[in-house]
């Protein structure tokens, strides 16, 4: 095999010395090109379904710069696994451990990610208890990074007067950079995928076509990166007015529903925790909570529903509540459910969720 690999190298070699050799002089004497920064690794996180013992799959997910070539490797265990890029920055690829692999709980990982000529490695160490709970996913952070907060700043969309075939619906998005970014219209059959055109700024557009039909409700946008995620609900109608519309949308005349503190995903204290929030004034807010521990290895994860409560908006739309106090656990997951109504308007539920701190 290693004769082999010498010959491949020389002919690739040569190959490279005759492109080059095909060049003008005026190519071969240009000035350098400057080199872009170094890619960066923000995490690296292993899921297994039988720990490291032989026949369990390792499942690998990078977390880095897009556009790049990924690899894992368990270096003192010879174990090299190529990661492909499934959404922008985010890398994943799966091992399967032989008989013969000799992995330990305190085995060095190595992630490695090169993108536009430059790589960058950034080590991590298995967990000790990731032998004795490979139901659990083991997630290493950066030792010397710390991963950013998911974020979702600004959602915007121009109206229009009408949805009929033909009409271009245009979205942008203000958050975290390095994420996967969609926007939800009622009616199509899928997310509308944006773009990102710059660091943290996702924009993106969609043609009606003849057989959609869109319908009325909130349009939502979503932002992921990883496990996490994070939306919001457009601020202002999509349609203007809709005379003559032929695809039977209706004016979305839904009511404001918004959440101000606490943001998605944060860690509070459920003894003493207060949401508050922004809809129509003297709108009728119902809020339920499901509570869901941590899950014990070898055991499923049970959800406790919380006496739901209705709350009304002050005149100046604004209202608060409160699901404590609750006695739980550190990592106890918080669904917080809310739908506003007034009259004969009403939101669709919407949903946060929250963490209990350790």
């Amino acid at each position: 095999m290693k004769p082999q690999r010498r010959a491949g190298a020389a002919a690739f070699l040569l190959a490279v010395a005759s492109a080059f050799g095909a060049l003008p002089a005026t190519a071969q004497t240009a000035p350098a090109v400057r080199l872009a920064a170094a890619p960066a690794i923000d995490a690296l996180e292993v899921n297994a379904d039988a720990g490291l013992q032989p026949g369990s799959v390792l499942e690998f997910s990078m977390r880095g710069t897009p556009n790049g070539i990924a690899r894992a490797e368990v270096r003192d265990a010879g174990v090299s696994v190529a990661l492909r890029e499934t959404r922008p920055g985010i890398y994943t690829g799966q091992y399967t451990v032989r008989r013969t692999d000799r992995l330990k709980p305190t085995s060095l990982v190595r992630g490695e990610l090169t993108v536009a000529g430059r790589t960058r490695n950034s080590d991590f160490r298995l967990p000790p208890s990731f032998a004795q709970a490979p139901a659990e996913p083991a997630l290493m952070p950066v030792p010397t990074t710390q991963v950013p907060t998911l974020h979702l700043d600004r959602f915007s969309a121009p109206s229009v007067d009408r949805l009929v075939p033909g009409t271009e619906l245009r979205f942008a998005i203000e958050g975290t950079p390095g994420a996967y970014a969609t926007v939800q219209v009622p009616g199509l059959p899928t997310p509308v995928q944006l773009r990102e055109q710059r660091p943290g700024h996702y924009a993106g557009q969609y043609v009606l076509r003849q057989q959609d039909a869109v319908g009325d409700g909130p349009v939502i946008a979503t932002l992921r990166a990883g496990e996490r995620t994070v939306t919001a609900q457009l601020a202002r109608p999509l349609v203007v007015a809709v005379p003559g519309n032929t695809m039977g949308a209706a004016p979305m005349s839904v009511l404001p529903l918004q959440v101000i503190s606490p943001g998605p995903n944060a860690a509070i204290d459920a003894s003493q925790v207060v949401v508050q929030g922004r809809t129509a004034p003297g709108a009728s807010v119902h809020v339920r909570v499901d509570a869901i521990a941590p899950v014990a290895v070898g055991r499923s994860a049970v959800a406790q529903t919380l006496p739901p409560q209705t709350v009304q908006a002050d005149a100046n739309g604004n209202f608060s509540f409160n699901f404590g106090p609750v006695r739980a656990q550190p990592g106890t997951r918080f669904e917080v459910n809310l739908s506003a109504a007034q009259g004969a308007q009403s939101t669709p539920e919407q949903r946060i969720v929250l963490f209990q701190r350790s």
